[in-house]
């Protein structure tokens, strides 16, 4: 459970911001305290650059500074307001990159879901459902067929380095190793970690070992993983003759 701690700003009236731990570490830390102030101001409404200024209490050239790097950033924009008397107004709003910073609760859903869909329909069922997306997922990144099959030993080696090159466009900062007819292939990050905490055999399992190039008779194991405690993943994969 976050802890909570409230900030209170006065504008025409006394608004209550709510910061969990991890918006502060995330916001504060890495964006300093007053970046963090515009976002969380803008998280309740769009605001003129007036409004910000009065909020954080310095002048509007200051806040300007901090607005330029959060567009250059693209965790806030801006557009105009008509008025019905003199210029238009400029008002800043929360990009969707902006809102991603504020904490969200799609691990506990995703995860509930998982429970949910095998207990709608058997652990079967659910395997079935996690190998198709496991197939979507690679086929986003690229049209080429990742199986083994009928391959000789080099262009094996070689399918599974793009394999690994596809990982890495995922995120995982993946690399393979290759010891005579073992290969292993270490990923520094999982894309799945807070949902693979608390349900391995559904992610590291189903999901992600359906990822893995269609091996034939190659044999593969999972030896390290993050929901272990392990700081990498590591799969071998042993080449059949």
């Amino acid at each position: 459970m976050y802890k909570v701690t409230k900030v209170h700003i006065s504008i025409n009236i006394k608004l209550e911001y709510i910061f969990s731990d991890c918006m502060e570490v995330i916001v504060n830390d890495y964006l300093g305290n007053s970046k963090s102030t515009i976002l969380s101001s803008l998280l309740y409404d769009d605001k003129t650059l007036d409004q910000l200024s009065e909020i954080m209490g310095i002048n509007k050239n200051a806040v300007q500074e901090h607005i330029y790097y959060l567009e250059t950033h693209n965790l806030v924009s801006s557009y105009f307001v008509r008025a019905k008397t003199g210029r238009p107004k400029k008002y800043y709003k929360l990009t969707k990159n902006g809102m991603q910073i504020f904490p969200k609760q799609y691990i506990n859903f995703s995860s509930m879901l998982l429970k949910e869909v095998e207990r709608e329909l058997g652990t079967v069922g659910l395997n079935k459902i996690l190998m198709r997306m496991a197939e979507d997922i690679i086929k986003e990144v690229t049209s080429d067929n990742m199986s083994l099959t009928s391959l000789n030993r080099e262009e094996k080696l070689e399918k599974i380095g793009e394999y690994v090159n596809i990982l890495n466009k995922l995120g995982y900062y993946a690399k393979m190793e290759v010891d005579h007819d073992t290969v292993k292939i270490i990923r520094h990050n999982c894309i799945f970690y807070e949902l693979a905490k608390n349900n391995k055999d559904m992610v590291c399992g189903s999901l992600e070992g359906s990822m893995l190039p269609n091996t034939s008779n190659e044999g593969f194991k999972l030896i390290e993983n993050f929901p272990d405690g392990d700081n990498k993943c590591v799969v071998e994969i042993t080449l059949s003759p």
